[in-house]
């Protein structure tokens, strides 16, 4: 019974806080008869929209979309029902509960209301368009005010109950498991920190190989040698370079280039190629080992890599 007053209070006070009252509801199902054939549409445009954001793309699996079509759906119809009462804010409780569980953040949230607030607002405009009196278009401009009142209502709530579901979580780990959680934390950042270090440390060492190279030009008059082993000196500090960049990258919050890792095994086997073909002792069946090490390297190299340009230009396309 105390619960039940508690929710009367919120639902109130929230409802005072976002200015709706009895007007808003009548202006929303004002509303209804107009939105109600395009409820499939709508389902189908931000199901689509769905697609938008990389991280949600390996569980958009055929059950997770008809759960979400089934979640729209039903709150299409109760949010033109204009009942928003104790009930209503139980419901929208209970779908940050499920938006939880099917693995959205506050930000897919977020984003996906502004799509629906679009939506709304470009049929909305379309209607008052076709508005026979002026008095029919004052109705439509005071029900797109309404609506975005309401709008705005669920996403409060929606996000309000989310976060507190996260924080219940992590205040359920007690005292130990918060600790772990920060030791885990903390020994992830340090070894990012010995990465990011021992690379540093290696391109020094490879300065170093080129260097010794360079002299081995003069000192032992050998420069076919010296200029292929410096070339692959060169390759190397190159792909090292960008093993660091994606490194710095990714300790700052990117995502980590695998192709980097790839570009450095390929690198080192063409060196040792190179150096290889200049020795002659070396038999014609490790030559052959290497050359084929390189072409397997390459083509996965040239997968990933394309795999990766693919996904950046398809997050280009998608802020644009």
């Amino acid at each position: 019974m105390a619960a039940v007053v508690g929710l009367e209070y919120d639902i109130d006070r929230l409802l005072s806080l976002h200015q709706i009252g009895r007007k808003d509801r009548e202006r929303i199902r004002f509303l209804k008869k107009y939105m109600e054939p395009y409820k499939e549409d709508f389902v189908r445009y931000i199901t689509q929209a769905l697609y938008r954001f990389p991280e949600l793309r390996d569980i958009l699996s055929e059950e997770f979309i008809a759960e979400f079509q089934q979640i729209l759906s039903e709150w299409f119809d109760r949010l033109l029902e204009g009942r928003y009462d104790v009930a209503y804010l139980q419901y929208l409780m209970s779908l940050g509960e499920k938006f939880v569980d099917l693995g959205f953040s506050p930000h897919h949230i977020t984003v996906l209301f502004d799509l629906i607030r679009n939506y709304f607002n470009t049929k909305i405009f379309e209607f008052a368009r076709q508005a026979q009196s002026q008095e029919e278009l004052e109705k439509f401009r005071a029900a797109l005010r309404s609506l975005n009142k309401v709008l705005d209502l669920n996403l409060d709530v929606i996000i309000s109950h989310y976060v507190d579901i996260e924080t219940k979580k992590l205040l359920s780990l007690g005292r130990l498991g918060k600790a772990i959680l920060r030791l885990a934390n903390r020994f992830g950042l340090l070894l990012d920190s010995l990465i990011l270090f021992g690379l540093m440390l290696l391109s020094f060492f490879i300065v170093y190989l080129f260097l010794n190279d360079i002299v081995h030009i003069f000192t032992q008059h050998d420069m076919t040698h010296g200029i292929i082993a410096a070339l692959g000196d060169l390759l190397i500090l190159w792909t090292i370079l960008e093993l660091l960049n994606s490194q710095i990258k990714f300790m700052l919050g990117g995502e980590f280039a695998i192709s980097s890792f790839v570009s450095v095994a390929l690198a080192a086997t063409i060196r040792e190629a190179l150096i290889a073909s200049l020795e002659h002792q070396k038999p014609i069946e490790f030559k052959l080992a290497l050359a084929v090490i390189i072409l397997v390297l390459g083509m996965v190299f040239g997968i990933v890599k394309w795999f990766e340009l693919k996904e950046s230009r398809r997050r280009s396309v998608i802020t644009l």
